[in-house]
């Protein structure tokens, strides 16, 4: 082994005792995502070695153990969620650290939205999917539907123009408002239900012909909710109707683990397998359809004027956000899933 020169080992020496004389101070912001974990702790030791600052085995200990504590509180209340590292380095080698997690409900992140963005938020023309379906009516007056999570009304509105009674449910005060003062301006047949739809069925008909939640199960925690959506449809459908949502689902084959999961329900992308939502299905008096890919049919059937909807959603229906990858990569695809009341 060489021996190092005389001049570089006095020049380490310098960069070490350079580094001791530095103060540093800083911030880190990361999803909650608990699976993670590993991959945090290396950011955190990566950061504070490059200013000198190296951890020891039982520092890196109790790093790991505060990281882990704090992820699981932040993404147990919500996955629009996230821990906030901030740091300081006092002159020499010590780094103070703390740690705090900070989180959203989902009503208050697109309140947040509503403040921050610009509109239209989910585009301006109405699913094509959903058109579709609507447009099989033979009388629209005679055909109610029901829109879960209507958003700003994107769906709603374009329905009721057609001619259809809406009921339009909606959770998100500052969206409800939207569409309830869009129906009144053009006189539309649309009666908003401000709360979450889970909560009790009171209010909703049993004769819906159509059921839609579009751009609403990405946001499930759990194959229960999609489970709770298709038994919500078999007490509210007629006989012969029609639900549909898009869902992200896993490709063939791919195994969905735990982090995979905690990064999609982060990025508004929560993933299910397909034996997932045929468990969720299972002995229920309602029959999958169709399934297509989203990306693949409204970018076919949607007025090419109306393509994309969002500068974001062809990365987003395709699994972008959550995987860096080409989209014939991506494990996951978001899909169009149309049921039948039988």
């Amino acid at each position: 082994m060489n021996a190092v020169a005389p001049a570089e080992k006095a020049r380490r020496a310098m960069d070490r005792r350079l580094k001791r004389r530095a103060v540093v101070k800083g911030e880190i912001t990361i999803p909650a995502v608990p699976h993670m974990l590993h991959e945090y702790v290396a950011m955190c030791v990566e950061t504070f070695e490059a200013v000198g600052c190296a951890f020891d085995p039982t520092q890196l200990s109790n790093l790991e153990a505060i990281l882990r504590e704090q992820l699981d509180i932040a993404f147990a209340a919500s996955p629009r969620s996230e821990i906030v590292l901030t740091y300081e380095s006092p002159i020499g080698t010590a780094m103070n650290y703390f740690v705090r997690p900070q989180w959203l409900s989902l009503e208050a992140t697109y309140d947040n939205w509503i403040a921050t963005r610009e509109p239209p938020l989910f585009g301006t023309h109405p699913d094509a999917r959903v058109i579709e379906l609507a447009g099989r009516a033979p009388d629209p007056r005679e055909f109610p539907i029901l829109d879960i999570g209507a958003g700003t009304g994107r769906n709603a509105l374009a329905l009721a123009r057609r001619g259809h009674p809406v009921d339009a449910v909606e959770m998100t005060p500052g969206f409800a408002a939207t569409i309830t003062k869009a129906a009144r301006q053009e006189s539309l047949r649309v009666r908003v239900i401000e709360r979450d739809v889970f909560a009790s069925v009171d209010e909703l008909l049993d004769d819906y012909k159509l059921i839609l939640l579009s751009e609403v199960v990405s946001d499930f925690r759990s194959p229960e909710q999609v489970r709770g959506v298709l038994e919500l449809a078999v007490r509210c459908l007629a006989p012969g109707g029609h639900l549909v949502f898009n869902a992200f689902v896993a490709a063939d084959g791919v195994v969905v683990d735990e982090a995979m999961r905690e990064i999609g329900q982060q990025m508004y992308t929560s993933i299910f397998t397909r034996e997932e939502l045929d468990a969720a299905s299972s002995s229920l008096p309602i029959q999958l359809i169709a399934d297509d890919s989203v990306y693949d049919y409204e970018h076919e059937h949607l007025p090419s004027e109306a393509w994309p909807p969002t500068s974001w959603y062809a990365d987003w229906t395709t699994g972008r956000d959550v995987f860096d990858l080409p989209r014939e990569e991506c494990p996951i695809d978001m899909r169009w899933l149309v049921y039948r009341r039988t």
